[in-house]
């Protein structure tokens, strides 16, 4: 006979829990589990409590006392349980700015999924509210930790590429003494729409002092990308950087400004099947 569910919920096996939580939200009796699945969203196993903010998402749709939960949730002192708990929440209803503070917290995560989610749903709260721009702008300028930092740059790539104040900071950041803000800087400047000459002259200089080799790597992307949405393409003096940049010792290098030079003739292959702004695989941009 089957396991009664109240006891599936609290199996010392993770898997068990896992599965509990799924049926958990397709049982008819669903409300009695709201608690129970608001406990499990602070499990110490991210499949478990990543299962039951599914659940939670899924039974909130229906029954009003999983707002409740989830609000308790979110002022848990368990940062893992606040991420489970942003997590059902954004998919209950359009991300609001009272779940800013959790976002952002998430941002800087150790665990790169919750990153990149907590990313993703900043994006799409900043496409709803117009203060979130001020607010990634602000952690690319000030956040707490370089993860932070870098993470935000990437947020605001997608965000407001077209934003003079974006292009701004990450003009900034592009100086910063953390080389992984950096790099986040120089990748998302490839994505700016309009960006002010400043930000090619920017790229150009990155390309002969930069001392990180992989952030001239994707300084020369970026001035490639940016040249191809250019009405005049690549202009003289970032071709010159260019081609001294091609004619360098290092290798990749070599082949970023190269592909960079090129990039004006193939426009259609430019980061055809990868990232255009770091020419890696994926849709990301960059380790982060």
């Amino acid at each position: 006979m089957t396991r009664p569910l109240a006891q599936r919920l609290r199996d010392p096996d993770a898997a068990e829990r896992r599965a509990a939580c799924l049926a958990a939200a397709e049982d008819p009796a669903a409300a009695l589990w709201i608690e129970a699945l608001g406990a499990l969203l602070g499990d110490p196993v991210k499949a478990v409590s990543r299962a039951a903010a599914d659940a939670l998402a899924r039974i909130g749709r229906r029954e009003r006392a999983v707002q409740d939960v989830l609000r308790d949730a979110l002022r848990s002192p368990s940062p893992a349980r606040r991420f489970a708990a942003l997590h059902a929440s954004v998919r209950l209803a359009p991300p609001q700015p009272s779940l800013l503070p959790a976002a952002v917290e998430a941002l800087g995560s150790e665990d790169g999924d919750v990153r990149w989610a907590a990313a993703k749903i900043l994006v799409d709260m900043g496409r709803l509210h117009g203060e979130v721009l001020g607010v990634l702008v602000g952690l690319v300028r000030g956040g707490a930790s370089p993860v932070t930092r870098r993470m935000a740059a990437f947020a605001l790539r997608e965000l407001a590429p077209d934003r003079p104040e974006a292009a701004r900071v990450l003009l900034e950041a592009t100086h910063e003494g953390d080389v992984g803000v950096r790099r986040a800087a120089f990748t998302a400047i490839a994505a700016l729409l309009d960006p002010p000459p400043e930000v090619v002259a920017r790229l150009r200089h990155a390309l002969a002092s930069e001392p990180d080799v992989a952030a001239r790597r994707i300084a020369a992307v970026a001035l490639g990308e940016l040249a191809r949405r250019a009405e005049g393409g690549l202009d003289e003096a970032s071709r010159a950087a260019l081609e001294a940049a091609a004619a360098g010792g290092d290798a990749d290098l070599r082949r970023a400004a190269e592909r960079a030079l090129g990039r004006e003739a193939r426009p259609a292959e430019a980061g055809r099947g990868r990232d255009a702004s770091t020419g890696a695989p994926g849709a990301r941009g960059g380790a982060a």
